[in-house]
């Protein structure tokens, strides 16, 4: 009796059956990929969502950043405030500078505030307060009031502070300047040049105490500030 012995059907049919399969899968394996067309489309999509994501970003950091700058204007007032219950009611006197090196650092953060240990203390010139203005980097926030002033770190009379006649409605630009604490309405200001410190408004002479100065929105220019009126109440910019 004869045995008949069949042949792989692989071998039979001389690899056959592994091209069929072959070009059976070759259509899914070459689909997982993307055209040159599809690859355009894909990023001029991520293209367009990053350019309408963009504004988005912008806005909240920059509103983060005056929230942020709002908070420090507030600890630099408690600095002020205990300074002064400190010393008799007094706030430091208003430095200015006309040293090449110092004199824009004007209306710098009081040295006495990091001496006292009111505020952290730095060690560059005009930058004795280690509390930079996050809109100004490099430079102290801005302090002014009425009283004593130094130039050149010596007694040069006093600092006039210029503040709208209608306080506290500070909406005018027809104001006049106060040079003695017991005059004046406003006992301290302390202000952050804004996020686009070289605009008209941050730079205006009305500035800081004049409301038509403020930075009020995102996107708009103009100083943000704090200022204490002459019984010690704090008010504030939006």
């Amino acid at each position: 009796m004869h045995r008949v012995v069949k042949e792989p059907r692989s071998q039979k049919n001389g690899g056959r059956v592994g091209s069929t399969v072959l070009m059976m899968l070759a259509p899914r394996i070459f689909s997982w990929g993307f055209t040159l067309v599809e690859l355009l489309v894909v990023i001029g999509v991520i293209g367009l969502l990053a350019g309408l994501m963009l504004p988005v970003i912008r806005h909240v950091a920059e509103k983060s950043k005056v929230v942020a700058v709002h908070s420090d204007l507030y600890q630099i007032g408690l600095a002020l405030h205990v300074y002064a219950d400190d010393h008799g009611g007094r706030v430091p006197p208003v430095r200015v500078n006309c040293n090449n090196d110092l004199r824009d650092h004007w209306c710098q953060l009081p040295p006495e505030l990091a001496a006292g240990n009111y505020l952290p203390t730095g060690i560059e010139a005009g930058r004795e307060v280690a509390f930079f203005d996050r809109f100004n980097p490099g430079f102290t926030y801005k302090y002014a009031a009425p009283g004593p002033m130094l130039l050149n770190n010596e007694p040069i009379g006093n600092y006039a502070l210029w503040i709208p006649t209608s306080f506290p409605n500070l909406e005018s630009t027809n104001g006049r300047y106060f040079e003695t604490p017991s005059d004046s309405p406003v006992k301290w200001v302390i202000w952050s040049v804004g996020p686009r410190p070289n605009s008209p408004k941050s730079t205006s002479k009305y500035a800081p105490m004049s409301s038509t100065t403020w930075y009020k929105r995102v996107g708009d220019s103009g100083v943000i500030i704090r200022y204490a009126t002459r019984d010690g109440i704090q008010f504030k910019s939006p």
